[in-house]
């Protein structure tokens, strides 16, 4: 084969080549295209779990790892101070075993139980 018949093959087999990579592309583009709304609303559905499970634990506080600030942003009547006190205590005696152990920190009441029992978690 001559120099010239090497350089025509190899260009054929060039844009051989480079037809089926655009062929491929398309297909998988049409792929995606039709893929789309079912993705989109798995998407959505998978949004919408998550944001149902992001705010119920949004709305509860694990008093047995919670900051003090977090505590006293998630909870109904109690500011810094008592919140400080619920994680001294923690610190001291360990975990809180029931949510009833919580009214053994000092200025901690039944009321405040009360209110924010369904806030609560251990």
């Amino acid at each position: 084969m001559s120099w010239m018949q090497l350089t025509k093959q190899f260009l054929g087999s060039v844009v051989i080549m480079f037809s089926m990579l655009m062929y491929q592309q398309q297909a998988l583009a049409k792929k995606t295209e039709t893929e789309k709304p079912s993705l989109a609303v798995t998407n959505q559905t998978s949004q919408q779990v998550v944001d149902v499970t992001h705010s119920s634990s949004t709305d509860q506080v694990n008093i047995n790892q919670a900051s003090a600030e977090e505590l006293a942003k998630k909870l109904s009547g109690i500011g810094i101070q008592k919140a400080k006190a619920i994680v001294e205590y923690r610190d001291k005696y360990g975990a809180f075993s029931s949510l009833e152990n919580i009214l053994e920190v000092k200025g901690i009441g039944p009321s405040f139980l009360e209110k924010n029992r369904s806030k609560l978690t251990l």
